[in-house]
């Protein structure tokens, strides 16, 4: 089972880039991690532009054999479906602004889409500081096929990703102390 994901950065031009990723798409888990390893701009747009993912880690890395999961490359670099896998049309999505990219950034039956953008404010050197934002969706049963939905704007990523991460964190804990106990 996966959690299904589309991670964008906002351009000057106000326009969004964005690409899918499969894996672990909820805010504890991806969301925690663009909060973590992903802050820098540049980094996102490059990684964002090697298309659809089947998982991001903390760097964009370099070609590798996709289903090589020995490879100890996966555990700490993206794994892309055109690059690693050869697929085709797997590249990233641009949407022409936050209201397209809510509406039509769940078509692949995504449950949360992230945004990177520039808040305005400055970082502590006086570049201008990148803000990670979520929404999640909600499925939408119609007749003839059912699709998935925005159920919020853009939100504020960072505490609600951590305190699930933390929830997730506690729960594998649990889990490894009632194993012992058995």
């Amino acid at each position: 089972m996966s959690t299904r994901a589309r991670i964008g950065i906002m351009q000057k031009s106000g326009r969004i880039i964005a690409s899918y990723q499969h894996w672990d798409g909820y805010p504890g888990g991806l969301g925690y991690n663009l909060c973590e390893h992903w802050e820098d701009s540049k980094k996102v747009t490059e990684a964002i532009k090697l298309g659809d993912a089947s998982s991001w880690k903390y760097m964009a890395g370099q070609q590798i054999d996709f289903d090589d999961r020995s490879n100890p490359l996966h555990e700490v670099q993206n794994c892309y479906y055109g690059r690693d896998r050869g697929e085709k049309n797997s590249g990233h999505k641009v949407y022409k602004d936050e209201a397209d990219y809510l509406k039509r950034g769940f078509n692949s039956s995504e449950e949360y889409i992230y945004l990177l953008k520039d808040t305005g404010d400055k970082d502590y050197l006086g570049k201008p500081k990148f803000t990670w934002y979520y929404s999640a969706s909600t499925y939408v049963d119609k007749p003839g096929g059912g699709y998935r939905e925005s159920i919020s704007d853009f939100k504020p990523l960072e505490r609600y990703a951590i305190l699930e991460h933390i929830d997730i964190l506690k729960r594998s804990m649990e889990m490894e102390d009632e194993r012992k106990v058995a």
